[in-house]
């Protein structure tokens, strides 16, 4: 565990019982001003486990910048045992150009644990994975859907690892998606470089959900109690079940795409997912499931080519029962899950 050691980042001691932020250099503008990350660690009094928490990887993605935020306000040093490194806006770049990406269309959730002789998304990841992810023991990385969906909130973590699995299963997430993650993304490079980190999808881009932020709070401090490093109660989901596989329905044809369904609903082979109209005509297709599952999330903009992708869905088998005794069927004799900021 690094929670008793000197704990330090860009060269900067943080003592036993301190709030300190950091501006961590990880690039320069073509300006030769920096790029600049700012870093608030929150050092415990005690000696304890030390969390990363990072949110805004992607630009676009705002919940988890709020969910940061009010973890790292609201956490005293005098109470917490070891320390937060918390970075609520990882891709400042992004974030100052309400973009997902990096200059250069590059995806910095592509290019972990980066390389210092690398192009310029990969240097910067080197850095961050460096001053973050390797000071710490576990990691908690918070993401929405991609501009255009929405996701239901669900934790997405490598079940086979049992470190991990304890963390996802102490956030308190109904909903959590086995999958180690694709090669380089932060959760993965962490995961692999002995550092176990799970990741909180919930909503959509540019938009701060309270509902969602509020799940996310409840998740973190639920890890944090799990851990013993604040002194607060876990909370329990009312259920929880794993989905290991999810497909894309995509549009078989292009049009105007009204989807039908939204995350939280259980769907059945030959549901109507979605109609797609042609806008100059009489012609209507319809989009029906060819599956058992779970909507996880959805596309929300309407203007669809050929084999776009229009609804993600989780295939249900064993835990099809448990997630039918918890749902409800709704005014279109739909049956939906009740989950909190769905």
């Amino acid at each position: 565990m690094k929670g008793g050691t000197r704990l330090a980042i860009a060269g900067r001691a943080i003592p036993p019982g301190s709030v300190v932020q950091i501006f961590l250099k990880v690039s320069e503008y073509y300006t030769a001003a920096p790029v600049n990350v700012p870093i608030t660690v929150v050092r415990g009094a005690r000696r304890g486990p030390i969390v990363f928490l990072t949110a805004a990887i992607h630009g676009d993605e705002l919940n988890g910048v709020e969910v940061v935020r009010r973890i790292m306000t609201s956490t005293s040093p005098e109470t917490l045992r070891g320390a937060l490194i918390c970075a609520p806006v990882v891709n400042r770049p992004g974030f100052l150009t309400h973009s997902r990406y990096l200059p250069g269309h590059q995806d910095l959730n592509r290019c972990f644990p980066g390389d210092p002789d690398g192009n310029a998304a990969q240097r910067l990841a080197h850095i961050l994975f460096r001053e973050i992810v390797r000071r710490a023991d576990r990691g908690i990385d918070l993401h929405t859907a991609s501009h255009g969906r929405t996701n239901l909130p669900h934790v997405r973590a490598d079940m086979a690892d049992e470190t991990v699995r304890r963390m996802a299963r102490n956030f308190g997430s109904e909903i959590i998606v086995d999958t180690p993650g694709m090669a380089h993304t932060l959760r993965a490079a962490a995961t692999g470089a002995g550092v176990p980190t799970i990741i909180f999808e919930a909503g959509e881009t540019f938009r701060f959900q309270r509902s969602m932020v509020a799940r996310g709070v409840r998740g973190v401090r639920n890890v944090l109690a799990a851990l013993k490093m604040i002194p607060a109660p876990r909370r329990s989901a009312r259920f929880q079940v794993v989905v290991k596989v999810s497909e894309w329905v995509r549009a078989p044809r292009g049009g105007i795409a009204d989807v039908l369904v939204r995350p939280g609903e259980i769907v059945y082979p030959g549901d109507v997912i979605a109609s797609i109209t042609n806008p100059f005509g009489r012609e209507v297709s319809s989009v029906r499931a060819t599956l058992t599952g779970l909507v996880l999330g959805i596309n929300t903009v309407p203007l669809a080519h050929p084999g776009d992708a229009i609804c993600h869905i989780a295939r249900l088998r064993r835990t099809l029962a448990t997630l039918e005794s918890f749902a409800v069927t709704d005014s279109r004799g739909r049956r939906v899950l009740l989950i909190e900021g769905a």
